[in-house]
This record gives structure tokens, sequence and C-alpha cells, in this order.
């Protein structure tokens, strides 16, 4: 743990005390899950006190160190009982009480909470005893779902088919073979995952652009709504890329230049003519060979005044397209409610704000 740089002098002493004082009792094992924990959330966040707490979080729960220790502070305090009331509420399956609370919790501490969550489903074998009730530890994912959904985080796709497989296996198998017969013959193309990326990155350098990129692999449980939608007969896309340019210059480069190199099927010029939501973003379906196979991939370009757009706009964001699309199945009717609560609250929040 020596190699995890905290700046801050204060929390730097806390933690190598924490850590120094007590590493004789911790595992191998756990000690990967707390370095695992820390490092996820270095990277979204640089909130130190936080990194501390992880590490205080999980000396508590093996009953390494007591409640009373002279480094917990009474923020370490606060923010301990707000993870132990939210767990308890998954636990106890008081859905309504623990919405409102993560609506409520602050986000840094959210994120953590969703991290020690991603390591412990990460760590399965090693870990998942220590979950009081496993069932319900799955099913509360419900809730994790549209709100990762909503705040547009890096974890949702890990949490929808953890949710999906631990919940309907039955149907997370049927959509796994469906998508390994008819739609890319290998189950998870990382390889060519990297080589889509390197190919974009290559296209956006000779086109003098460079900005941010985001990737994802469509999850089995996006596979299943969509392909339950198209009554199993539909070729999907199952990469998706979303380039952000300075602005629609740089970015009408870069397609000029995707135009001339690359076999697209499908554009949709939405900077041109928005959508009725003034949603804007230009949309290409292209096919990238694969080994034996094809694979579709969906790109798309905005400006990074578009994004902030759609991100900041109610009317126009994923989540409230998602909700009035009504893009999950009705068997996830627990989804579909939590969608619809958060929609409600984040429309009185609005309504408020305009009053």
């Amino acid at each position: 743990m020596n190699d995890i740089i905290i700046k801050d002098p204060v929390q730097k002493t806390r933690f190598e005390i924490l850590y120094n004082e007590n590493k004789a009792y911790i595992s191998s094992d756990l000690e990967l899950l707390i370095k695992n924990v820390i490092l996820i959330f270095k990277r979204h966040n640089n909130n130190e006190e936080l990194i501390v707490l992880s590490l205080i979080y999980w000396l508590l729960y093996f009953s390494i160190i007591e409640i009373n220790h002279k480094l917990i502070t009474k923020n370490d305090l606060k923010n301990l009982k707000i993870l132990k009331n939210s767990f308890n509420l998954e636990n106890s399956w008081e859905f309504k009480s623990l919405l409102n609370e993560i609506i409520a919790m602050d986000k840094d501490l959210f994120l953590l909470k969703t991290i020690i969550k991603y390591n412990i489903l990460s760590f399965e074998k090693k870990f998942i005893n220590i979950v009081p009730n496993l069932n319900n530890y799955y099913k509360s994912i419900w809730y994790l779902i549209p709100y990762l959904t909503y705040i547009e985080s890096p974890f949702l796709s890990f949490f929808q088919d953890v949710y999906f497989k631990k919940i309907y296996p039955h149907k997370f198998e049927k959509t796994r073979k469906y998508y390994i017969e008819k739609i890319s013959k290998v189950e998870f193309p990382w390889e060519h995952m990297f080589t889509i990326v390197n190919n974009v990155w290559d296209l956006m350098t000779e086109s003098e652009v460079i900005w941010k990129t985001k990737v994802r692999r469509k999850t089995y449980f996006s596979i299943y709504n969509k392909l339950v939608r198209k009554k199993w007969v539909w070729v999907l896309d199952t990469i998706w890329i979303r380039l952000v340019f300075n602005n629609t210059e740089d970015l009408y480069n870069f397609s000029n230049n995707f135009e001339n190199r690359y076999v697209y099927i499908d554009k949709k010029d939405y900077i041109k003519s928005p959508k009725e939501n003034w949603y804007k973003s230009l949309h290409y379906k292209y096919i990238s060979p694969y080994r034996d196979t094809q694979i579709l991939v969906e790109i798309q370009l905005r400006t990074l005044e578009m994004d902030k757009e759609i991100s900041d706009t109610n009317s126009i964001s994923h989540f409230t397209y998602t909700v009035k699309q009504n893009k999950w199945h009705k068997i996830f009717k627990e989804i579909h409610a939590w969608y619809n609560y958060i929609n409600k609250k984040l429309n009185e929040t609005s309504e408020n704000k305009n009053k």
C-alpha cells in the first residue's frame, strides 16, 4: 500500500499510521481488495479524505480496529453511518427509503459505495460470503441501474450484467448464446475493441484533432432488451464510441476523413437536423471486420458544447430518453418503477427551481 500516493499531509499521515499499525492483521486477499477500491476511486475522484475512509471502512468491517479509534474523525463517523445505513436498507429491501438516501447522498460518497460493491462482486468467490443477504444484494442492483444511468457512471455496464445474470440466469444464457451464434461468434472481443479504438485515434491524429473518447461494449442486459423489442431478428451494433470535439469545424474535419476511409451503413446528422427535443450529435454505424465475422460499431460525434447541453438538459438526457422510450422489457418492473421515480424527483426539482 506504500505505493498509493496521497498528497495532503494530514490524510497521508492518517493513512500511513492506520495501515502500518494494522498491516499484520490484513490478509493478502483483503489487502488486494482494499487496494483495488482505492485505485479505482482515485481514478475517478481526488477526495483523499474518502481514500482514508475506504481503508477505515474495511478495517472496521473485519474488526481490525474499533469505532473509537483516535484517527477516526467526526466526518468519518458521519460518512460511515451513511454507508452502513445505505447497505442495511439494501439488505432489508426498503428501496424507497434507499433511493431517497442515494439521491441525497454526497456524490463522492456514493461513488465510494458503488466501488465497494463493485469490488465485492468482482472478488465474488473470495468475498461474497461477507454479504448477509445475498439474494437481496443482487436484487438491490435494481436501484443502481437507473441511478447510474442518470449520473452516466462508468460502472453501469458492470452492474447491468451482474443483475441480469444473477436474477434472470436463463434469459442471460439465452442472450449470450444468441449473441455468439448470430451476432459476433466471439463472446467478448476485447482485442477487437482495442483495434477499433486505435484505428479511431489514428484517424483523429490524421485529422489533427484530439479530444476525449468514450468506448463501451453493449451489455447482455442491453442486448436482451433490444432483441426482445426487435423480436429476435435484429443484427445490432455491439460496440459504441463517442468522440467529443472542441468545435464543429474539428468535428466535420474528422467526419470527412471518416467517410473517406470507413464503410458506413447508416448516417444520422442530428446537428444539421436536431431531434424534436433539440438533441444534437452526428451518428454513424459502420462495419468492422473481426476474424471470420463482422461487428457493427456505432460512433457518435459531438462538440463539447453539445455534450454539456445533453448532460445538463433533463429533456434530452440519456436518462430521460430511456424513461420516455420505455427501453427496458416489462419483466424488469422494478427498474421501470425506479426510473419513473427518479424522473419524477428530477421534474419536481426542476419545477421548484423555475418557481
